[in-house]
């Protein structure tokens, strides 16, 4: 009976263990298409208020070289990203990344509001979760 005892709660207390690990939940991916340019985030949360964000850009224009530098600021409802003096590669495409302490996960219902200023233009995206 003793051994029977020890045995179930053995297995009790491994189940609950296994329940209690933390759980790797899938990368949200905002994305949305302007005027100029088109945008993909990717935002990875964990368990200790960390998230990483990773932007793709896309400049739809012809005339690659009229950008030059550019700079980005992506609002979100638990805070603010953004990039400054950076600049297009030969296919007119830029990928940028930021580890962030944040005070609340990004959700999948939220918007995500990139803008963009380049050569005395701007452009405001509002990026949804696909």
């Amino acid at each position: 009976m003793k051994k029977w005892c020890v045995a179930l709660i053995s297995v009790l207390l491994f189940i609950s263990l296994i329940g209690c690990q933390s759980k790797n939940e899938k990368p949200l991916n905002f994305s949305g298409k302007g005027d100029h340019w088109s945008a993909k985030v990717t935002v990875k949360s964990n368990e200790d208020k960390k998230e990483n964000k990773k932007i793709k850009l896309t400049y739809l224009g012809n005339d690659l070289d009229s950008v030059g530098e550019f700079e980005f600021k992506l609002d979100a409802p638990n805070g603010q990203w953004g990039m400054g003096a950076i600049k297009l590669d030969k296919e007119g495409k830029f990928e940028g990344k930021s580890d962030m302490n944040t005070s609340e996960k990004t959700s999948k219902l939220d918007q995500l509001v990139l803008h963009i200023e380049w050569n005395n233009e701007s452009e405001e995206i509002v990026l949804e979760n696909k």
